[in-house]
């Protein structure tokens, strides 16, 4: 897929090149000048979608080789001082690639009846220190466990579009505010 990447960027660059050199001259035919446009366009579109889809490839690895999956709810300890350790209640949102540990952990902090906290998410974490970290056994509302079979049920429908089927739609078109596209991962619970 990397390699693909590099392809299309370098195709990038050519169609940007050919633009240029075409649009440099005093009589251009202002038909050829709107098909290059729209050529030009395509191809920045496709090297958009094949960057996502590189990111989906990671992130689907990162989550292969984290030990802790979305929708999982994990205590993490921490030192206030040398006499006191305090805990805190996360639920696993997403596991995101990271290029020094391979993965870290998208968390939302949770409530004391299991639910994420509103104005407190979200939060990385990162597995350096793994020992600090251990699933949970909070007692939940039906609230919480919907909110966990949520993140459960999104990431296994992207593994299932992203590896079995290969499905494009699984990546939505987002307009930039210069006017560039880029596209990111929909959340989807079914295939």
């Amino acid at each position: 897929m990397r390699r693909y990447l590099r392809r299309l960027r370098t195709e990038l660059r050519h169609r940007y090149d050919e633009f240029f050199a075409a649009t440099k001259g005093r009589r251009e035919c202002a038909l050829e000048v709107q098909l290059r446009h729209r050529l030009l366009d395509a191809t920045r579109d496709t090297v958009a979608l094949a960057e996502a889809c590189l990111e989906e490839l990671r992130r689907q690895e990162a989550m292969f080789y984290a030990p802790f999956k979305p929708g999982d709810r994990v205590i993490v300890e921490y030192e206030v001082n040398d006499a006191m350790r305090k805990q805190r209640h996360y639920l696993i949102v997403d596991v995101c690639p990271d290029k020094r540990a391979g993965y870290h952990y998208e968390v939302a902090e949770l409530t004391k009846n299991g639910t994420m906290h509103k104005r407190r998410w979200p939060h990385w974490l990162f597995p350096r220190n793994s020992s600090s970290l251990r699933l949970s056994d909070l007692r939940v509302s039906d609230d919480a466990e919907w909110e966990a079979k949520y993140y459960r049920e999104c990431a296994r429908t992207s593994r299932i579009l992203a590896f079995e089927n290969g499905d494009l739609s699984l990546f939505e078109p987002v307009e930039g505010r210069l006017g560039g596209r880029h596209f990111r991962r929909k959340d989807r619970m079914s295939v």
